[in-house]
């Protein structure tokens, strides 16, 4: 069983910039690589002296909520815990427990790692790291977090972004689990900056497959640690993994996490 994901991403760096013109896809796909921001950070577009300020603040985690919290220069792992306290989450808490202790050794290592980079020392471990563990963080905190048994509902805002690339939500969704079928690591739903669109990206690793100028708002975790103890092998216990995990999203963060991306596009 897997318990290290590869991934890559790039240093938040918050740049003024204009809006660019739309690309063709030809053009847009050339572009894609694997130096995107762990939240997409690293490459905002028409950034007003308020936006960045917004955006520095969104980096910063005023959000605790929707966002990795980074404070007093490091970064703080959350208390996921009341997960493996929830008797009908459908996720036991053996298999929620092991993956939130592969979640806080992200922290511990990221942190680290940007300590050693800060003082230019450069070796395997911390140039691994700095993207690795930085991803690793990123994405298992919006994964955990938008775990509920609660009802909840998508926005009006979440609604129009889904029809707008997929026609209709049942579209979307057989979008997200059949890309997350086909993928060893990750199924994520994101706003791509470039055009203002949602999109499912798959990822097999956290290094590969990453566009930069995407904003996730929904993560789903399909390596096997995330499901192979508790549902069994096979692409039907992965399956029943990903048919669980659709009935405990929690759609009002989802759509808060848009807006907030959003708001950084627009």
């Amino acid at each position: 069983m897997q318990f290290e994901e590869n991934f890559s991403i790039a240093n938040v760096r918050i740049k003024a910039m204009q809006k660019p013109h739309a690309l063709s896809r030809r053009q847009f796909l050339s572009g894609l690589g694997v130096t995107a921001a762990a939240l997409g950070l690293s490459t905002l577009t028409a950034c007003t002296e308020e936006k960045k300020h917004n955006a520095i603040s969104l980096a910063h985690g005023n959000d605790k909520e929707l966002f990795p919290i980074y404070q007093d220069g490091k970064y703080v792992a959350k208390d996921f815990t009341a997960l493996t306290k929830i008797p009908n989450l459908g996720l036991s808490p053996e298999n929620i427990s092991a993956h939130l202790a592969l979640y806080t050794a992200y922290v511990d290592k990221v942190n680290k790692a940007e300590a050693m980079m800060a003082k230019n020392e450069v070796d395997d471990f911390s140039m691994k790291n700095l993207a690795f563990s930085l991803n690793g963080m990123a994405l298992h905190d919006v994964y955990f977090a938008n775990m509920t048994t609660e009802a909840t509902k998508q926005s009006t805002a979440l609604k129009a972004a889904i029809d707008k690339t997929f026609g209709s939500f049942d579209n979307y969704y057989a979008n997200l689990v059949d890309t997350a079928m086909l993928v060893k690591g990750w199924s994520i739903t994101a706003l791509n900056l470039l055009n203002g669109k949602l999109f499912n990206y798959a990822q097999d690793t956290h290094s590969s497959n990453y566009p930069a100028y995407v904003m996730p708002i929904l993560v789903l975790d399909v390596y096997d640690h995330a499901w192979l103890d508790q549902f069994g092998s096979g692409d039907e216990a992965k399956r029943e993994y990903i048919s669980v995990f659709g009935k405990i999203i929690n759609w009002d963060l989802v759509s808060r996490r848009l807006d907030a991306v959003t708001k950084l596009y627009s």
